[in-house]
């Protein structure tokens, strides 16, 4: 199972398919299943198919796309766990009870659907296509619905990021895609599937780059886009340590910063760091600094002890946030000490930080939302 295949499963049962007349398909429980690699996890889904005659107990997996040679491997998970599953649910007075497998995918060819009865398999699409063989029932519809495929290209991490982080810059700003893809060092087809997730989630609004006749796009809703990025649990920093600083005067700052340029070494500051005066909500934030190079030269130029209480934190991005195109060092902002990140990567830093972090997002929310510029044009 893929890890983008647990976005498509949201996306199903948001959107579910019309079903044969009579047939109902009713969700009943998540099974989530730890995996080696990216992600950690493939989620299944128990449910039942509810027909006049009969009900049938299946167990949902997600494949989008699906094709003819991938069903035989799908076949062998889903017996597998649907055996484990029936192991676990069994006791020695009833008989466990049998969950046909049933495969999801986006659009079904008929090839797939073959191989789907072939392997004894249930199946449905998002394009309305049934199958399902099981006693004495037999169901087999080819969908004719268009097929609603929304874009998979990541919003709040990995190169799309580059691409909210540049809008959230400039909210005001019309765009076309080529312009935002030199911008943010990405492929045109990549920012093209960016910014269409966008328009169809309703903060982007579509241009002429998306077929509409004017020119360009631009941000329409950039505090509930913002919002989301922060909400979507995300975090910019792939490794976060802890430290005690003695001290976190401007002047210490600035002194530790500068040692780390001279070094050759790049860093930005974001936390508590990167607040001015007038912006600090509450009491008791951790400082904190993106670096890119040695840590023990970031510990050594900020004087950096490894004690409690950690009240500075050394941040290290991901690597498709570790640029200036888009990246953490976009846009960054003058401070008296040095360069802070720009204002919509501190509030998401602060919102991932713990403590009162998440109260200091808001307010640095709320004066983004603020210095918005008005206009009477219309879009």
């Amino acid at each position: 199972m893929k890890r983008e295949n647990s976005n498509f499963r949201e996306e199903f049962w948001k959107n579910p398919p019309p079903l044969p007349r009579g047939v109902e398909l009713v969700r009943q429980e998540a099974v989530v299943v730890p995996r080696v690699g990216p992600g950690g996890e493939s989620i299944y889904d128990l449910a039942e198919i509810r027909l006049p005659e009969a009900r049938v107990p299946v167990l949902m997996g997600y494949r989008a796309p699906l094709f003819p040679v991938d069903v035989l491997n799908q076949r062998k998970k889903l017996h597998v766990l649907s055996d484990h599953l029936r192991q676990r649910d069994s006791n020695a007075r009833s008989l466990p009870s049998f969950r046909m497998p049933m495969l999801v995918t986006d659009s079904a060819s008929s090839n797939v659907i073959e191989a789907c009865e072939r392997e004894e398999l249930a199946l449905v699409d998002q394009r309305g296509t049934f199958f399902l063989r099981t006693g004495s029932t037999f169901i087999r519809v080819q969908g004719r619905e268009p097929t609603k495929r929304s874009p998979r290209e990541p919003l709040f991490h990995g190169k799309g990021c580059r691409i909210v982080r540049v809008l959230l810059q400039s909210p005001a700003k019309r765009w076309t895609i080529l312009a935002l893809a030199q911008m943010t060092q990405t492929s045109y087809a990549y920012a093209h599937g960016v910014i269409k997730r966008l328009v169809v989630e309703g903060y982007v609004h579509g241009g002429y780059a998306l077929g509409s006749r004017s020119a360009g796009f631009h941000l329409r809703e950039p505090v509930p886009l913002l919002n989301a990025w922060l909400e979507s649990g995300r975090p910019t920093a792939v490794s976060r340590e802890g430290f005690n600083a003695p001290s976190t005067t401007p002047e210490q700052l600035h002194k530790g910063h500068s040692l780390l340029a001279s070094q050759g070494i790049r860093s930005i500051f974001t936390l508590a760091s990167a607040l001015l005066p007038d912006e600090r909500f509450v009491s008791g934030l951790p400082h904190g600094l993106y670096l890119s190079g040695s840590l023990e030269a970031g510990i050594s130029a900020f004087g950096l002890r490894r004690m409690t209480p950690h009240n500075f934190w050394v941040l290290r991005a991901e690597a498709a946030a570790e640029t200036e195109v888009g990246g953490v060092y976009h846009a960054p902002r003058s401070l008296p000490h040095g360069p802070g990140v720009a204002l919509p990567q501190l509030a998401v830093d602060f919102q991932r930080s713990g403590g009162r972090g998440p109260e200091q997002a808001e307010e640095l929310v709320r004066r983004f939302a603020q210095a918005l510029p008005l206009s009477d044009e219309p879009t």
